[in-house]
């Protein structure tokens, strides 16, 4: 029996059409594959345009971005439903643990060491891409006071990262 030859399939480029450049920053960024390189989107999300536009400055920006490391890292992103085991909701922390179990319970005490109204406003923006404007309209809140009320957010955030393990 001879084998047969499977066709490759060539993998085409999609490049971004105009009315996407002119909404967004697009740069190219070298792959760890030689000679290719991918495009990289860099205001994408809600909290890199504020960044941009200078409504939060460099501090807000990274504690943002380690809260979405620490939603992606415990798995909130994917909308199942979790259980937390007797590992972790011990006082004693074995080598056994889950990583995503321990971001879930880190997760869940910074919403509680910041408060239900700042966390609100943090977790629209920043996880869920939503406008701080957006935000307002839909807690019935000020549109023009949203983006004070998410760099003040951003500020507990920091806080309460500090604190967290303290």
């Amino acid at each position: 029996m001879s084998k047969k030859k499977v066709p490759t399939i060539k993998e085409e480029r999609v490049l971004p059409t105009p009315e996407f450049l002119k909404k967004h920053e697009v740069i190219e960024k070298p792959t760890n594959k030689a000679g290719e390189r991918i495009l990289y989107v860099t205001d994408q999300l809600w909290i890199d345009t504020y960044f941009k536009k200078n409504v939060i400055n460099h501090d807000q920006y990274y504690v943002a971005q380690k809260l979405l490391a620490l939603y992606m890292s415990a798995g909130r992103n994917q909308k199942l439903t979790a259980n937390l085991s007797d590992k972790v909701i011990g006082n004693n922390l074995s080598n056994s643990y889950d990583s995503s179990e321990v971001a879930m319970m880190d997760f869940i005490k910074l919403s509680r060491l910041i408060g239900k109204r700042s966390f609100s406003c943090i977790q629209d923006v920043v996880l869920h891409n939503l406008s701080a404007r957006e935000w307002a309209i839909k807690n019935s809140r000020n549109e023009k006071a949203s983006a004070e009320i998410l760099r003040l957010g951003l500020d507990d955030l920091e806080d309460a990262f500090k604190r967290l393990h303290a």
